[in-house]
């Protein structure tokens, strides 16, 4: 991990968190990644490198501006929030959401459920 870009933070737990939203959001609006590509004004092997918390550049991670979680939220019609791992709980070392499967399948349903019933 590079300690001189993310200090302590295992940044790609969180970009792995990051991704499975974008997946599971992208998914339940029923785009492909070309679509959501398309929406976005994005490439969809910058679509396809972000759900997979990857990166082309050294360290090989993915790591959003702000300004593209703005834009996938835009082209998703969801708050950027809705990307954005583990914003209820102060900033750890690794992202609790990627700790065990038990907490990704929690995501999801909870991601599906907000989606569905439009609560926000």
């Amino acid at each position: 991990m590079d300690e001189t870009r993310w200090g302590a933070l295992e940044w790609g737990t969180y970009a792995d968190a990051f991704g499975y939203r974008l997946v599971v959001i992208r998914k339940a609006r029923g785009y492909s990644q070309e679509t959501l590509a398309e929406r976005s004004g994005m490439h969809r092997n910058q679509i396809s490198n972000l759900e997979r918390g990857t990166s082309n550049r050294e360290p090989h991670v993915a790591d959003p501006l702000l300004s593209t979680v703005y834009r996938l939220a835009g082209a998703l019609d969801v708050p950027p929030a809705y990307l954005m791992p583990d914003l209820r709980s102060a900033v750890a070392t690794r992202s609790f959401e990627q700790s065990s499967r038990a907490e990704l399948s929690a995501v999801e349903t909870a991601l599906r459920d907000v989606l569905e019933h439009r609560t926000f």
